[in-house]
């Protein structure tokens, strides 16, 4: 396992890292294709995630206890402004524990293990990152990318319900719109049921292995 912040020279490493990869599965008759992820698209997405998402688990909110079950005077159980600054201490923790639970995942599928999963920030973007340096199958590469999405969005909402806990529900809807990105991913994956995918370095989505069709 590495634990980094990007820099020019991580982004080079990772970049020959991805070509070393390439070079190996041509040797085995692969050739490497891109699947890229519109940026436009993704912020797109997000926007219809997180209005689908907050109707579904506000509105069940509401339509099951009541608005009664909350509170207007608190926030998630504190006085203003403490409960705002409790959401982003939160929020903030759940955005590392995202990555993580990517990390967790895949490493599952590795020759090395966890020797062969990154953790990192991007200081430029001030974002946290997760990346994988083996090639995956699928049906891997899916359950990586939709554990963070099920354990931070989807069960906060489900134990929300329940308790009920209108804190869960926000959660849980800021859960499901952070895995949005993860989702689009695993909408592409359709197309590619039975070959290896690679989480590529410098472009917005990944590289999948396919046999070659010809020179």
């Amino acid at each position: 396992m590495r634990i980094e912040v990007e820099n020019e020279q991580i982004v080079a490493r990772k970049k020959q890292e991805y070509e070393d990869l390439v070079k190996e599965m041509e040797a085995k008759g692969l050739e490497a294709r891109l699947e890229r992820i519109s940026i436009i698209t993704a912020n797109v997405v997000s926007i219809l995630v997180m209005l689908i998402a907050g109707a579904i688990g506000y509105g069940l909110f509401f339509l099951i206890h009541g608005k009664d079950a909350f509170e207007y005077s608190k926030l998630f159980g504190f006085e203003f402004p403490w409960g705002f600054l409790f959401f982003a201490v939160v929020y903030v923790i759940t955005i590392f524990i995202h990555e993580f639970i990517h990390g967790f995942f895949w490493h599952f599928a590795c020759e090395k293990k966890w020797g062969s999963i990154d953790f990192g920030f991007n200081a430029k973007l001030l974002t946290p990152y997760c990346h994988c340096r083996e090639a995956l199958t699928v049906k891997r590469y899916f359950w990586g990318s939709i554990a963070p999405t099920l354990f931070l969005g989807v069960l906060p909402i489900m134990f929300g319900l329940i308790i009920p806990n209108l804190f869960l529900i926000t959660i849980g809807v800021i859960g499901v719109v952070g895995g949005s990105g993860d989702m689009m991913v695993i909408w592409t994956l359709r197309k590619h049921k039975d070959c290896m995918l690679f989480d590529h370095p410098h472009e917005v989505g990944y590289a999948y292995f396919v046999e070659k069709t010809g020179e």
